[in-house]
C-alpha cells in the first residue's frame, strides 16, 4: 500500500467537497452536469485514488523501511 490507511481516509474525505463543487465550477464554464453525472465522476475519482493507493509499493519510503 502506498499510503497509510488513515491517510487514505483523510484524502477521500477531503476529495468529497471538491467533487461537490466540481458541478459549480463546470457551470461557470458552461458545462451542465446532472446529479447522476456528478456522482459518476465522483465515484471514478475516488476509485482512482483508492486504486492508486492500494496498488504498488511505497518504494522504500515511509517508516516501514527504516529498519
Amino acid at each position: 500500500m502506498r499510503i497509510d490507511p488513515a491517510l487514505l481516509l483523510v484524502v477521500l474525505v477531503l476529495a468529497v467537497p471538491f467533487i461537490v463543487e466540481l458541478r459549480t465550477v463546470a457551470a461557470w464554464v458552461g458545462i451542465d452536469l446532472s446529479l447522476l453525472q456528478t456522482v459518476l465522476i465522483g465515484v471514478a475519482i475516488l476509485g482512482a485514488i483508492v486504486v492508486w493507493a492500494v496498488t504498488g509499493d511505497s518504494g522504500g519510503n515511509g517508516p516501514e523501511s527504516a529498519s
